[in-house]
Parts: C-alpha cells; sequence; structure tokens
C-alpha cells in the first residue's frame, strides 16, 4: 500500500510539472483519487488527504457519482458546482448543542516550508443549502506536526487562516475565497481545515433554507471546501487579498503623503527623511500629490548636491511582494527623468512586508503601509 500510494504521489508531481512546485499543496482539488467516491466519510480516497488521527472522516464528492448521496452537484448536503476539477470535500463544522463530532481535512506538504519565505494560504469554501446555521471560525492550520483528535479537543490550535475578520461564512450559492499572507518559521510540513474554536466562542447566523430543498434542515453548519493553496506570494499572480468589502460602503482606501516644505525646521537632511509617500492598493502611480513631495526633495537636493538617498517601497499584508519595488522605482524614475537628479545619488529597493509602519489587515493599517520611506546615505 505504502509503494502504491508513494508511487500515486510521484505521478502527481510529475504530471503536474511547475504546478506542484508552486502550490505546496500536492492534490489541492481532491481530484486525485484512488477509487470511485461511494459513500460519505470517504475524504481518505483522495490522495494526501485524510481526517486527522481519532476524528470521524470528512466527506469526498465526486461528479457523477452513482451514489446521490456524495454526487456533484447535488447530494445530500444540497447542491454545490465544483470550484476546480471534478471533486470538493466536505466538513461538519458545528453541530447543535455538539451533538455530532466536527470533522476535518488534513494533508501532508511535500516539504517543510521556507523559514521566513511569505506564502499565501488560501482555500474556497461554501455553506451546505440544508445547514441551519453559518459560522464564524472557519479556518487553516498549518504546523509541524499532524494534528490529532486530543490537540483539537484541548482547544490549543490557533488557525493563521480565518475568514477576513473571522466574518461569519454564509454563502450557499457559491465559493467564498478565503486567504492570508503567513510568515513560516521553516518547521510547517502539515495542513488541516476546519473549526478549531471552543463551542462557546462560535458566533452563529440562522440560515434560511432554499426553496427547492423540501427536506428539514440540518442542526448543524456544514461547509464544503475545495481550491486548497500554499503558495509563496512571488508566485502569485494576483494578490493574496481576500478581504470583504464593509457593508456601510467600499474599503477606505486612504492615500497621504507627509508633507514637506522649507517652513519645516531642521537640517536638509531631516527635511528630506520627514517625506513619506504613499500609494494606493495594488498600485505603483505617483499621483499629483506624491509628485509634489517629490519635487520638494528634489529641490532640497538640488540645493545640497553632497546628498545621496536611499528609497525603500513597502507594501501591505495582502498585496504582491513585487508591488514595492515597483513603488521605489517609480520615485526613482521621476526624481531621475522628471527632476533631473543624478541618478548615482540616488539607491531603491524594495522590502515587501517585513517592516510594517502598522501590524493589521484593516483599512488604515493597509493604507499606512503601503509607502515608499526616504533615507539620506
Amino acid at each position: 500500500m505504502k509503494k502504491s500510494m508513494m508511487a500515486i504521489v510521484m505521478a502527481m508531481i510529475t504530471g503536474m510539472g511547475m504546478n506542484a512546485q508552486v502550490n505546496k499543496v500536492l492534490n489541492p482539488n481532491f481530484d486525485n483519487v484512488e477509487k470511485k467516491v461511494k459513500a460519505p466519510g470517504s475524504i481518505d480516497l483522495a490522495t494526501t488527504w485524510y481526517s486527522p488521527e481519532g476524528t470521524p472522516p470528512a466527506d469526498l464528492y465526486e461528479a457523477g457519482a452513482k451514489k446521490d448521496e456524495v454526487a456533484i452537484p447535488l447530494n445530500v448536503r444540497g447542491r454545490a458546482e465544483t470550484k476546480e476539477g471534478e471533486h470538493y470535500a466536505g466538513f461538519l463544522a458545528y453541530s447543535e448543542r455538539e451533538a455530532k463530532p466536527r470533522t476535518y481535512l488534513q494533508t501532508k506538504l511535500p516539504k517543510k516550508l521556507v523559514e521566513g519565505k511569505r506564502y499565501c494560504l488560501k482555500m474556497h469554501v461554501q455553506l451546505s443549502d440544508i445547514s441551519k446555521y453559518a459560522i464564524d471560525n472557519i479556518g487553516m492550520f498549518v504546523g509541524s506536526k499532524a494534528v490529532k483528535a486530543k490537540d483539537l479537543e484541548a482547544y490549543d490550535i490557533t488557525p493563521q487562516l480565518t475568514h477576513s475578520g473571522n466574518i461569519i461564512v454564509e454563502d450557499m450559492f457559491d465559493w467564498v475565497p478565503v486567504c492570508q499572507p503567513f510568515t513560516a518559521d521553516g518547521t510547517e510540513r502539515y495542513v488541516t481545515i476546519g473549526n478549531f474554536a471552543p463551542q462557546t466562542a462560535v458566533k452563529l447566523k440562522k440560515m434560511r433554507r432554499p426553496r427547492e430543498f423540501k427536506i428539514p434542515q440540518t442542526r448543524d453548519a456544514y461547509y464544503f471546501v475545495d481550491a486548497v493553496s500554499v503558495i509563496a506570494l512571488g508566485h502569485l499572480e494576483t494578490p493574496c487579498d481576500c478581504q470583504v468589502e464593509p457593508e456601510t460602503g467600499p474599503e477606505l482606501d486612504v492615500v497621504y503623503t507627509k508633507n514637506v516644505s522649507t517652513d519645516i525646521e531642521g537640517t536638509p537632511e531631516e527635511r528630506i527623511e520627514h517625506v513619506v509617500i504613499h500609494f494606493k492598493k495594488n498600485l505603483s502611480i505617483l499621483g499629483d500629490q506624491e509628485k509634489e513631495a517629490a519635487g520638494r526633495i528634489a529641490e532640497i537636493m538640488e540645493k545640497n548636491p553632497g546628498i545621496k538617498i536611499n528609497l525603500v517601497g513597502h507594501s501591505a499584508q495582502t498585496e504582491l511582494e513585487s508591488v514595492s519595488n515597483d513603488r521605489a522605482k517609480a520615485l526613482y524614475t521621476y526624481l531621475t527623468t522628471e527632476k533631473g537628479i543624478d541618478a548615482n545619488r540616488i539607491n531603491h529597493s524594495g522590502d515587501a512586508y517585513n517592516n510594517p509602519k502598522v501590524d493589521g489587515l484593516d483599512a488604515q493599517a493597509n493604507a499606512e503601509n503601503r509607502r515608499v520611506e526616504i533615507t539620506v546615505q
């Protein structure tokens, strides 16, 4: 059996090619299966996936399955198309009065994550149609050891990934992306998905059953999950950003620049370092306000030809790392081409999210972290 499993894993790695290298989760869509899905509790049929030791098995669903209870799109839990491929998994995240034990999904990564490297943890979840409740605390935990029932019962696991602001996941009709940037410590090898919070800490929302279903609601919160990934931020084509827009309006996109003028007291060096230029979300374009501040930097440098500066770009936690370098380069280009400052007097680099001005994922924190800082050499 072990030889057979190893052969399957090696075939998956070879077949996926570059994708296997980019996504550290070997079977992200549960599509590599050992045999047909015939009954609930069959998560272990999905290669590399299983439920933690001592816990009931999670479920696996399959397009074209002969058994209606595990079929796709219509099954015993409702109706849901796949996010990708021909399979998805399902887990019980909450049960009224804890009448039924929760279920979890777990997989082992082919290698440990790299110490200090930043990854995007991501999955897509959808509430089943006949669940009476929707809950918060739907999470992903990445750890050095396989999670077991005793760990879950102790409630001493804090997932690195929950939905934006840990809000309740209530969508029954579409897949909800849940993602979060994460810095590895170099020990992580196992990914576990489920609800890790004590029953008393779980927030509930009662749900209405869709009209197309006539069967009674289940007194629980059951979720489908698909498209699971752990990808280094440098390999992403889009930002690791699954924040939800607040109900009161669009996310606050604050863009501001600390003013620099000849009226500010201090040496020329101090006046330059007083400047911090900020950017809009995911952008590296200088607006009028930013150009005005850059012009004042150029004016100080023209009057003080011995001054050389460093431009260090930064990004918010949810942005691509590369945008930090793009921001520093944009300011460098403006100063050298538009303002005529000698390029030999300016160094520029990007520092991603390694030195945030403000910790956090709220709009204000993101706004302050989208910046270029200037220091005098």
